[in-house]
């Protein structure tokens, strides 16, 4: 019996007695505040049984004024100097939109400059274009029905919401939130995971290609983390 990794308090991690060794810890650092960590989150308590005894769940705290890419990658970067962990084990991710309609210095300039540091770093980015909701979506649609080109241009639909957004809030019991991080949980089930999975291959997947596509590799990270028969 060895020592693994488990979090006590939100953003103060320690360690604690398993009955099997964790051979690899899997950490998140989250450009959304609220969505992209609930969803984690709520991977970690529906479908731990899809998940391997042998691997850890970290979600990385953020700090609320941290936004651009290059936030994502410091907040994680500082999360590993602060714990040991197994560099050579270990599997190390960004969690980023391209928001090609935000202007902000985050999009395809702030990607570019993140991307060959975490090469270098040896960290994997997950990247949704134009954002995360694109992902959810894919889970509970039948993507074809829909024009590429209004998904991927994601105007505004009203002074509040996006396209995106607004169709989540259609089409998710309890409507969807992306501020508040509301959405039902209801759509993170494995048969849904594997549609979005399926779904996403339709679409651009190449990490440098995405940046100017729809698309995303979101799958590559849900594969890591899920036991998917």
């Amino acid at each position: 019996m060895k020592m693994g990794f488990k979090e006590k308090n939100f953003g103060q991690p320690t360690y604690d007695q398993q009955e099997e060794e964790p051979t690899r810890v899997i950490i998140i650092s989250c450009e959304g505040t609220n969505t992209e960590p609930e969803y984690f989150e709520v991977i970690k308590e529906k479908l731990k049984d899809n998940i391997s005894s042998l691997i850890e769940i970290e979600l990385v705290p953020k700090p609320t004024d941290a936004s651009e890419p290059k936030d994502v990658l410091d907040n994680l970067q500082t999360f590993v100097d602060k714990y040991d962990f197994n560099k050579g084990h270990d599997s190390l991710w960004l969690v980023c939109d391209r928001e090609k309609v935000m202007h902000r210095k985050t999009g395809k300039k702030g990607l570019l400059k993140v991307i060959p540091l975490c090469k270098e770093k040896g960290y994997s980015i997950a990247l949704s274009n134009p954002l995360f909701e694109f992902w959810l979506l894919l889970h509970v649609v039948d993507i074809s029905d829909y024009d590429n080109e209004k998904l991927f241009n994601n105007e505004k639909v009203n002074a509040t919401r996006r396209y995106l957004d607004k169709e989540l809030s259609n089409i998710l019991e309890g409507g969807y939130s992306k501020k508040a991080g509301k959405f039902n949980k209801d759509i993170v089930s494995l048969a849904n995971i594997k549609k979005a999975i399926e779904q996403e291959k339709l679409f651009e997947n190449d990490l440098i290609k995405t940046l100017d596509q729809l698309g995303g590799n979101i799958s590559t990270l849900i594969t890591e983390i899920l036991t998917i028969n």
